[in-house]
């Protein structure tokens, strides 16, 4: 058993004025005036009003158009996580990819590092790791489940099919840059304190951390999370 324990820890080592006149014939001529300048004032005011009519009705329209444009890509991205779960091939990855490129300028959360969104249980849709591929390629696990929390815990999970999983724990913050602000609030660095192996009647048996990186969360809402790492690795969730 103590062999199966090293190939798990082996695996997961690597893991923003008005004035008024008194004398009438002055009188005459500010009413003139007067009606000189509503008239200008009545016509600006008209042109003013139409371009933030247009500008207002650009932005609906817009705004409708990115909404469609981002539901499209996540129906493509979801169908090509469900067919490719578990495998990471460099065509199904170039694929991936080329959709998380026309998913990220339309992503609607600023700093996702430091949004509520984030902080939540995911359930992994597609990821290009290898060490958790390899589970679901074996047919020991179907689900990878991973749950963020407080701004500052990470917990990822594994269960196994037959009873049991493998999990790390660790720590999460938002990065910092070289002048103390958090940049472009993409990034969350982690790091891990401990793992735990659930092997069921063979016991459960503790490892010591396991490392250390980041993750920039390129997309947010509330139905998906894209990640892209420090191991250049994507990681695609959806939200439980």
């Amino acid at each position: 058993m103590s062999v199966l324990v090293n190939i798990f820890l082996v695996l997961f080592a690597s893991i923003p004025a008005a004035s008024c006149f008194s004398s009438s014939s002055l009188h005459s001529s500010k009413l003139l005036h007067q009606h000189q300048h509503t008239s200008k004032t009545t016509t600006t005011t008209q042109l003013h009003s139409s371009s933030f009519n247009l500008n207002f009705l650009d932005s609906l329209f817009s705004t409708s158009n990115n909404k469609s444009q981002i539901q499209q890509l996540k129906t493509q991205l979801n169908q090509t996580c469900q067919s490719s779960y578990g495998i990471s091939t460099p065509p199904i990855r170039t694929s991936i990819e080329s959709l998380i490129s026309q998913l990220q300028p339309l992503n609607p959360t600023s700093s996702p590092s430091t949004s509520k969104l984030l902080q939540r249980k995911w359930i992994v849709l597609w990821t290009s790791e290898k060490e958790i591929n390899f589970f679901l390629e074996k047919g020991i696990s179907t689900r990878i489940e991973q749950r963020l929390s407080d701004g500052k815990v990470l917990e990822n999970w594994i269960p196994f099919v037959r009873g049991g999983g493998f999990g790390v724990t660790g720590s999460i913050q938002p990065a910092v840059d070289n002048s103390g602000g958090s940049g472009d609030g993409l990034r969350t660095e982690f790091k891990f304190s401990s793992a735990k192996l659930d092997i069921g009647k063979w016991g459960k048996y503790n490892f010591p951390p396991l490392g250390e990186g980041w993750f920039d969360t390129v997309y947010l809402d509330e139905e998906l999370r894209i990640d892209l790492n420090s191991r250049n690795d994507i990681l695609i969730c959806r939200g439980e």
